[in-house]
């Protein structure tokens, strides 16, 4: 894989970690308002993790290119 890869997944998921924690979560440490029945920081959570795990399934596709292993 080139290195523009490695650089991308990379970024991906330290742009998700870091929103998960600091600072990302001082930026929706709120309980209004709420989303979908949810305080916000809960909502900013799910997102994020709904996020990354996009993220991990386009890298997994491009990386292995849609090989089966049957």
């Amino acid at each position: 894989m080139s290195k523009t890869y490695h650089l991308l997944v990379g970024l991906h998921f330290t742009i998700c970690t870091l929103a998960m924690i600091w600072p990302g979560a001082v930026i929706a440490n709120r309980f209004e308002p709420t989303v979908l029945g949810m305080p916000f920081l809960m909502f900013w959570y799910i997102l994020w993790m709904a996020v990354l795990f996009v993220g991990t399934w386009i890298a997994y596709g491009v990386r292995h290119g849609g090989d089966r292993h049957e």
